[in-house]
């Protein structure tokens, strides 16, 4: 989906925010959606990310999350910078400025890469989606699109305009990868919900046949987990860390930290070590390193 409203800032335009004086040159279009655009701005030396909103509600509370997850003590420190409004054209727009992630979709990662990333990036991410859930919001629009992958496996939520207080309805979301959508429950923002996500996410992106995507053209009676739990059975890229996928699709997880146990448990990286590496091979071993490190120190901290 795109947007109908104006302005599109042209590369080289000077962005002023109207209250915190932030000088920001619109650098290029990163991307846009059904609720604002994104570029990549530069502030000095400095690579941003400007999305400016249509609607001031909506992009106001996608703002406050933000700016609350950037004082939080986890991997979305800081990542708010600046919070302002610019006038183009007789008319205000406001607009946030987070950190510039680098990095490619998803699924153009797998593309690249190969399916035996699976187990690392599904670890961070369920990392990420866990440091959400602990701060009382779930992402509920958990799609390829929406993550970003960058060296190593690093992975990146990016466009929060999906995200809801847990408890609340979802207000935004991709059909193919919610609940509802497969009379798996309801549309109510909590840990389960960006489980069952994760889990249709995988299963999407590492089905060769693709075809997640057609079953938005058939009935909603015909529309079932047992189809997705069949899909999952088909997909060899998935048999080690399919009993935490299962398991998620059939909710039996109430909360994501139990999912993060589970998964690092099946995807060691001794079992997993990616043949394929984005890299040099001494980062690489570096990075195993590191994440058998975090599996250990997972196992160790996290409550039974």
């Amino acid at each position: 989906m795109t947007t109908s409203f104006e302005p599109a800032f042209a590369p080289g335009t000077m962005i002023r925010g109207k209250w915190n004086a932030g000088q920001y040159r619109i650098e290029r279009l990163l991307g846009e959606g059904a609720n604002g655009r994104v570029y990549l701005v530069r502030s000095g030396s400095r690579l941003l990310a400007m999305k400016i909103g249509h609607d001031a509600l909506d992009h106001q509370s996608e703002a406050n999350v933000l700016r609350e997850l950037s004082k939080s003590s986890t991997s979305f420190k800081n990542y708010l910078v600046d919070v302002d409004d610019a006038v183009a054209s007789g008319r205000e727009y406001p607009f946030f400025v987070t950190q510039y992630v680098r990095g490619i979709t998803l699924n153009e990662f797998i593309k690249q890469f190969g399916t035996d990333w699976i187990p690392v990036i599904g670890m961070r991410l369920l990392k990420k989606l866990t440091e959400l859930h602990g701060n009382g919001y779930a992402f509920c629009d958990l799609k390829p699109e929406n993550l970003l992958v960058s060296r190593y496996g690093e992975v990146h939520l990016i466009d929060f305009g999906g995200i809801t207080a847990m408890g609340r309805s979802v207000k935004q979301f991709t059909e193919v990868f919610d609940r509802g959508f497969w009379q798996a429950g309801t549309r109510t923002a909590d840990e389960a919900y960006d489980l069952f996500s994760f889990a249709a996410l995988w299963i999407g992106v590492a089905d060769k046949e693709r075809r997640l995507h057609g079953f938005r053209a058939i009935l909603p009676q015909n529309r079932t987990t047992d189809t997705l739990l069949d899909m999952l059975q088909s997909i060899p890229a998935l048999a080690g860390i399919a009993p935490v996928l299962r398991k998620a699709l059939l909710g039996g997880y109430s909360a994501s930290a139990e999912a993060l146990t589970d998964w690092s448990r099946l995807a060691s990286p001794a079992r997993h070590m990616p043949d394929k590496q984005p890299g040099a091979g001494w980062l690489a071993a570096c990075f195993v390193a590191s994440l058998a490190l975090f599996a250990a120190v997972l196992w160790t901290a996290w409550p039974f």
